[in-house]
């Protein structure tokens, strides 16, 4: 216990919410780097909605393989455990069976993969405490998961309140109890907490950076965790952090789907509207922020000039995807990587068609999309198809590189 203890003490370690590098490493690495400089480049993916693969950056073990070796092609976790979904945090993983408990990999050094350690594992090990999951997203050092009743637990990271829990929280470890507000992180689940209630009756949870979100029964969207761009929905000059979480004031009552970015978040109406608050640095809300004010706290629609609805909405770190109920797949924001999918490196404040793999036509057929760090990708015909950041072979193509146009993703 004093070890852990002493390891709680370390809470100043300098992250950097980039992807960066130039592709894998020519032999296997033995031991985690001892700072975290890469985040958002690996990537998890179901093929035949049964066996769970991993693909990208390694250096944590984030790939479930059972080794620090990054890797281009997508290949089975380790085990045969069959999984039912699945999150991919900044560098570590997590999954869960079919309603039940949870199986985390890669980095812990603050407690993110719920074990009751603070140490990485490179293959897939129980999450402590926690049953009945129905779902589950990650953030950059923290996880959630939702159980069946409705409640939200957290564990990880809690430097920013994202683990949604009220002052003096406590657990007990190796019969020692410990104040996770105090120490910064959680190495073992907690509830998620509204003014001494479970936050209940939520259907569906995101996450990402600092900061979490949970959509309840009644189309209400709630958040809580780091404020720096107001992507709590609160004035981030009134309210830097907020462990209690609050339903996001100026949001229609009908909010049918959820998405979290790097610090800003969409949500999706049951008419077919986005939503987007929180960092605007690149127009990923779909306007241009004045110089002295790239973000918003309050909730704004985003026009998508296409002639359909949109049904889904995916948020990477500064970039956002949204899928139109006639399949289409559009993006906004930053296009340093390629993650537009337009065949260009231009950032974009207005939504823009994703083109097809030759550039020639547009990307058609979607029934699902996904954006992380500065990647994204889209499902058509049982096959993913992959664009922008692959620095560490994230996109699964075999390769590393920037990715303009989409590109079907090895393996399917």
């Amino acid at each position: 216990m004093n070890k852990l203890l002493n390891f709680m003490a370390l809470t100043a370690l300098l992250v950097s919410l980039t992807a960066c590098g130039s592709g894998g490493s020519s032999s296997t690495p033995t031991s985690v780097p001892n700072t975290l400089s890469v985040f958002y480049a690996h990537n998890l993916v179901f093929r035949n909605s049964t066996t769970l693969l991993s693909t990208g950056y390694n250096g944590s073990g984030q790939l479930g393989s059972g080794n620090l070796a990054n890797r281009t092609t997508p290949l089975p976790i380790s085990g045969s455990d069959i999984f039912k979904g699945q999150a991919a945090g900044g560098n570590h993983s997590v999954a869960f069976f079919n309603s039940s408990t949870v199986r985390s990999w890669g980095d812990n050094r603050f407690g993110q993969l719920g074990n009751e350690t603070t140490t990485y594992s490179s293959v897939p090990t129980k999450t402590k405490n926690i049953s009945n999951v129905v779902a589950v997203a990650a953030g950059s050092l923290h996880t959630i998961a939702l159980k069946g009743d409705g409640t939200v637990w957290s564990w990880g990271d809690n430097s920013a309140s994202q683990l949604g829990v009220p002052a003096n929280t406590k657990i007990t470890v190796d019969k020692v109890e410990v104040d996770i507000t105090k120490v910064g992180y959680s190495v073992l689940p907690v509830q998620v907490e509204v003014d001494g209630a479970p936050l209940s009756n939520i259907k569906a949870i995101a996450a990402s950076g600092q900061h979490s979100l949970a959509l309840d029964i009644f189309g209400q969207v709630w958040a809580w965790g780091l404020n720096a761009t107001g992507e709590l929905g609160q004035d981030p000059t009134i309210v830097g952090a907020n462990a209690r979480p609050r339903i996001v004031a100026g949001l229609p009552a009908d909010i049918v789907a959820i998405a979290a970015g790097g610090a800003f978040n969409y949500a999706v109406t049951s008419s077919g509207v986005v939503y987007g608050w929180g960092n605007n640095n690149y127009g990923q809300l779909g306007f241009v922020s004045p110089a002295d004010k790239l973000y918003t706290h309050t909730p704004v629609p985003i026009s998508v000039n296409g002639p359909a609805k949109v049904a889904q909405a995916a948020a990477g770190l500064k970039h956002g995807l949204f899928r139109l109920d006639d399949n289409s797949v559009w993006s906004i924001g930053n296009n340093h990587f390629g993650q537009l999918g337009i065949n260009n490196q231009d950032h974009k404040s207005t939504a823009v068609q994703v083109r097809d793999s030759l550039g020639t036509a547009f990307l058609a057929n979607a029934t699902d999309i996904r954006a992380f760090g500065s990647s994204s990708m889209a499902l058509i015909g049982g096959s993913w198809f992959v664009w922008g950041d692959n620095s560490y072979g994230q996109l699964g193509t075999g390769k590393t590189g920037t990715l303009l146009l989409p590109e079907k993703m090895s393996g399917f």
